[in-house]
């Protein structure tokens, strides 16, 4: 089921702003260290972006929301790209959750889980990119309106899931 264009620059844009901000807190937080006097304080941009990747996360949490009733469940009851989504609600569900223990996480641990959240963020467009190929590529059909019932109008045969992997 494809998104409409409004929605799909929401989707893309807030993703890649989400993306950019924690790309660029860790070219910070690991690659811009300053060496002072008493050892390697933070570099004072780090802060910010993280500001910055917290408010998209919420701006992204909003949008992943409004995915759901409609295009996670239209996409489901139709059997269309199943995996690619699986995947992307996967990585998404992991993400919110390594986010929230990243905030109310003990430092102890902390590390572990930011490696955890950031290796997995930055293959999330990998992710993205694929579902969004495999939609438009494998469901020619997936333009056709959908009623409230969540099943498409046509009578044409459904393809097995597997057939589509």
């Amino acid at each position: 089921m494809r998104l409409s264009r409004g929605h799909r620059h929401w989707v893309y844009w807030s993703g890649a702003a989400l993306f950019a901000t924690g790309a660029l807190w860790l070219v910070y937080r690991f690659f811009l260290r300053e060496h002072g006097e008493f050892g390697e304080p933070p570099h004072p941009m780090e802060e910010w972006w993280l500001r910055l990747h917290g408010t998209f996360a919420v701006l992204m949490l909003i949008i992943a929301g409004s995915l759901l009733p409609i295009h996670v469940r239209v996409g489901w009851h139709q059997r269309k790209n199943l995996l690619a989504g699986s995947v992307v609600v996967a990585i998404l569900v992991l993400l919110i959750a390594s986010g929230f223990a990243l905030y109310y996480s003990d430092e102890r641990s902390r590390p572990t889980i930011s490696a955890l959240h950031w290796i997995i963020g930055l293959g999330a467009p990998v992710v993205l990119i694929w579902h969004i190929l495999r939609g438009r590529g494998a469901h020619s059909t997936s333009d056709q309106p959908v009623p409230s019932t969540g099943k498409p109008e046509t009578s044409q045969p459904q393809q097995s899931t597997l057939s589509r992997m």
